[in-house]
């Protein structure tokens, strides 16, 4: 199988700092299977980063070198990383963007060893002088003590959980994606430890309140707001056919509140 590297970015797709990255990694690793993740994260929104990177790299095959340059501390004190993690191998800035996937049994390193870095650093563009081509290196099969020094204090996110205090669960809207939906940090599998009947809900939003879920999007009626366990098993609020941010009028950080259904 050739060897898989993923970009996921915040640059967006008018500059061309995306397809410069891919021109480093291509010299290094002609052979590298590239997938654009996404480069449509919010300027420098770590936690944003931080959620995508979890909910999608276990899709891929073991062995893939996931790259994420979310990086607003570029050029700064912040250490550049690499981690091997669950078979897969993680390459960015040490600003907690990689908390979802750092446990107890990762391996962390500070990429130190420049000579497999590009031989001039600029202090604004460590995606295209320091990330590319590690991640190219590792795809053709370095390991990460070539990089550097391990390290046992990499960077870790504060990351909102839900709360229960025994009727109700008190979460947020965590992630906002390209259609509105309202993704929150309320899992499925909490529901169902929490409520006997987690198939009837009720969820405040501002000051809506929800009844559900339903299985599927067309299953509300046209134009409702409605609740729905998506493909992250979280629970997700979702305006049919519309946008539920912009119904709603709320963003990333809005409470949300779930109770049982009378």
């Amino acid at each position: 199988m050739r060897p898989v590297i993923t970009l996921t970015t915040d640059f967006g797709l008018n500059d061309p700092y995306v397809g410069i990255m891919k021109g480093v990694i291509l010299n290094i690793a002609p052979d590298v299977q590239l997938v654009d993740l996404t480069h449509q994260i919010q300027p420098q929104n770590i936690l944003q980063a931080a959620l995508v990177v979890k909910t999608a790299y276990p899709y891929f095959p073991k062995g893939t070198v996931h790259v994420v340059v979310v990086d607003p501390g570029v050029g700064g004190v912040r250490r550049p990383i690499g981690i091997r993690s669950y078979g897969y191998w993680f390459v960015g800035p040490d600003n907690g963007v990689f908390t979802s996937v750092i446990d107890s049994q990762a391996n962390c390193y500070e990429l130190t060893t420049e000579k497999y870095f590009l031989k001039d650093i600029s202090t604004t563009f460590h995606g295209r002088d320091i990330f590319s081509p590690v991640s190219a290196w590792l795809a053709r099969g370095k390991t990460l003590r070539a990089f550097g020094r391990k390290i046992a204090d990499p960077v870790m996110l504060d990351l909102p959980l839900p709360k229960f205090d025994g009727t109700s669960i008190a979460g947020q809207v965590i992630y906002v994606d390209h259609f509105g939906n309202l993704m929150t940090n309320i899992d499925a599998g909490l529901l169902e430890g929490v409520f006997e009947r987690p198939e009837s809900l009720e969820v405040q939003i501002g000051r809506r309140t929800l009844q559900g879920p339903v299985s599927s999007y067309s299953e509300a009626p046209e134009d409702a707001v409605g609740i729905i366990i998506n493909s992250w098993n979280a629970l997700e609020i979702f305006h049919r056919e519309g946008n539920a941010a912009q119904k709603l009028k709320v963003t990333v950080g809005t409470p949300v509140r779930v109770t049982q259904a009378e």
